[in-house]
């Protein structure tokens, strides 16, 4: 079982290059998503409500977000539901594409079982992620604040450098060792927490660099593209309408229609990158 750092990091990109035309379809999908989300927070939400999340600002202490959670009700737990509804399905078509191609009717699209169990794979990452990295960070910084405020800013500043390092590890350990759990729970038709674990020993460094290439295309070269090519399109909008409010307007409705369409790549290199992996490491596949 050979892993190689470089061709999972590069199953996205190829995934894209392969399927433009699903990539498509893809967008146009988180877009009509992102649209119903909007619509949802608006209907949900007072005016009251939605100016107080426009003015909050957030920070790891969990007291904070236990607080926002409260006072927002169920809505909020309703649509963070339909947020992890509408990246399961998305994620689905993504390793449908890369584990099962031949499969490529409505765009690699579905809603079915595969979806349910992503759906709570979905939740169990922001659950690990909640565990590791939010509520340790918000206890670093109140034990930093506490130290602080008893006059040891020296010892404080070296409890948030090292606590802070030691959050940091333990959120990559953690995370790497659970990144398969997506493309085997798809594969296999099953969630298995313990067998994903398993799966990825021995191969932490292989994965971690996996991830260091993903993300730095996702989040730097993707935000780059993507700004410089809605800008050109601003630009020569603007330049064939001559400035008119008209062709203003045109430009602003480009830029927003290209956003969702950067997030779909950016889901795409995050999630084609694993299962290739996963494929690596199961050659029968």
């Amino acid at each position: 079982m050979a892993l190689s750092s470089v061709a999972a990091a590069l199953e996205g990109p190829r995934t894209m290059r392969r399927h433009p035309a699903s990539l498509l379809v893809w967008g146009a999908f988180y877009w009509a998503a992102l649209m119903l989300l909007w619509v949802l927070l608006y209907v949900a939400f007072g005016e009251e409500v939605r100016r107080d999340l426009a003015q909050t600002h957030f920070t790891a202490d969990p007291k904070e977000v236990l607080d926002l959670v409260k006072h927002l009700g169920g809505a909020m737990a309703l649509l963070i539901l339909l947020a992890a509804a509408i990246c399961a399905v998305l994620a689905g078509a993504i390793l449908r594409s890369v584990l099962h191609p031949e499969q490529s009717r409505a765009a690699y699209l579905r809603l079915g079982a595969d979806e349910v169990r992503l759906f709570v794979v979905a939740l169990i990452t922001w659950l690990a992620a909640l565990f590791v990295t939010a509520i340790p960070s918000g206890l670093l910084t109140l034990l930093t604040a506490t130290v602080a405020g008893a006059g040891a800013s020296g010892l404080a500043g070296w409890i948030a450098f090292i606590g802070g390092l030691a959050v940091i590890g333990l959120s990559m350990w953690v995370g790497v060792r659970l990144s398969l759990l997506s493309p085997q729970t798809f594969a296999e038709g099953r969630i298995n927490l313990r067998e994903a674990w398993v799966l990825t020993h021995g191969h932490f460094w292989g994965l971690l660099g996996m991830f260091v290439l993903n993300l730095f295309m996702a989040v730097v070269l993707t935000p780059i593209v993507f700004w410089m090519f809605g800008g050109l399109l601003t630009g020569a909008i603007a330049l064939i309408g001559g400035g008119s409010k008209l062709f203003v307007l045109l430009g602003l409705l480009a830029n927003l229609l290209i956003a969702p369409l950067a997030f779909t790549v950016q889901t795409v290199i995050l999630t084609a990158g694993p299962a290739r992996a996963y494929r690596q490491l199961h050659p029968d596949i």
